[in-house]
């Protein structure tokens, strides 16, 4: 496995790597000589990433913008590739993806499989995401610029919960923006709307950055149950009474990931990216207008 970008994400994924026996890093692909890449060896560069024989997997952690078109190339290569979310700049590069690839929305592997194999059908839900950000400092370099990062708070970090409100809710209808805020071109702090999924259930959303408290918290009720995710503790309620699945680490749920991937993507798959995906993309095309 060779992982492209070394900043948080990579070595996030380093980390998570470290826990998955059969699973190791070959190398690290990092332009910047800034960067240390230790204790890994560090790439000579994409063509001879994209040639070595002993590379199978590659993890793209690098910003959104212009991604895709690297997840290609290695694609066309033979490697399996692991996306860092969110995983494409639109449905339209996402289209042009094998759906094969894996992507690093590790919450999934949170959801009860009895939730995934019978999804909600004319629910209606409730999620709220805050997460502090101080815009002066934190959406700077390419985090400031709408062509690399696709967006702010909600791609980088809402993301998360949208993606596991689509897990349970299936494909979405339709997306009506209330509220769009923003501290640069394209880079939004706040976002709240309305999901219309095409199995007649609702999302009521909020994203935020620019509110000082922290939450995390999704709620769908229908087909006689709800389930409840709060701070990444699950809560399903229905005839059988209540059961809950209390919180594994961030980190832990990224080892799921790549167990996972090494075998072929099912839960991580990007085919299953693509509903957050429309999302998202509304929510960029709001921050263009």
């Amino acid at each position: 496995m060779v992982i492209a970008g070394f900043g948080k994400a990579g070595r996030q994924h380093a980390e998570a790597i470290r826990q998955v026996p059969g699973v190791a890093v070959h190398s690290v692909l990092e332009s910047d000589r800034d960067v240390g890449v230790e204790p890994f060896t560090r790439a000579p560069g994409w063509p001879a990433v994209l040639a070595d024989p002993e590379v199978d997997a590659i993890a793209l952690c690098l910003p959104p913008g212009g991604r895709a078109e690297l997840a290609a190339a290695a694609a066309e290569a033979g490697k399996a590739v692991l996306l860092e979310k969110p995983p494409c700049m639109s449905v339209a590069e996402l289209d042009r993806l094998p759906g094969s690839m894996g992507v690093m929305l590790q919450h999934r592997f949170r959801l009860p499989r009895e939730l995934l194999d019978r999804p909600f059908k004319d629910a209606t839900g409730t999620l709220l995401v805050s997460r502090p950000r101080d815009a002066a400092t934190h959406y700077t370099g390419w985090r400031a610029d709408s062509g690399r990062a696709l967006g702010g708070i909600t791609a980088h970090l809402g993301v998360h919960y949208l993606d596991l409100a689509c897990q349970l809710l299936g494909e979405v209808e339709s997306v009506d923006l209330r509220d769009h805020r923003e501290c640069a071109p394209g880079i939004d702090v706040r976002v709240s709307g309305l999901i219309r999924f095409t199995a007649g259930s609702t999302l009521a959303f909020t994203i935020a950055a620019d509110v000082p408290a922290r939450a995390e918290h999704l709620v769908i009720a229908g087909d006689g149950r709800s389930v409840t995710i709060a701070d990444g503790a699950v809560q399903l309620r229905d005839e059988d009474g209540t059961r809950t699945l209390p919180a594994e680490p961030t980190g832990a749920m990224r080892a799921k990931v790549y167990e996972e991937f090494a075998h072929g993507p099912d839960l991580c798959s990007l085919e299953r990216a693509r509903p957050v995906t429309v999302v998202l993309d509304e929510i960029r095309k709001a921050g263009a207008r």
